[in-house]
C-alpha cells in the first residue's frame, strides 16, 4: 500500500498560475441583485441556466 512504483506527476492541468486576488474580483458579491448576477455571469460566457444550475 505505498503507491505505485513509478513517478506520478500531480498538480492541477487546467492552468500555470494562480491568483488569489483576480479570482476575489470574479466572485459575484453576496448582496448582487438578479440583474447584477446574471451579467456577471454573462462576463464569464456563462448563461442565465449555467448561474441557476451553479447555484
Amino acid at each position: 500500500m505505498g503507491g505505485a512504483p513509478w513517478g506520478v506527476p500531480l498538480g492541477r492541468k487546467d492552468a500555470t498560475t494562480a491568483s488569489q486576488d483576480l479570482a476575489t474580483l470574479r466572485l459575484p458579491n453576496p448582496d448582487s441583485n438578479l440583474a447584477e448576477l446574471i451579467g456577471n455571469f454573462s462576463v464569464q460566457g456563462l448563461s442565465e441556466y449555467d448561474m441557476i444550475v451553479l447555484s
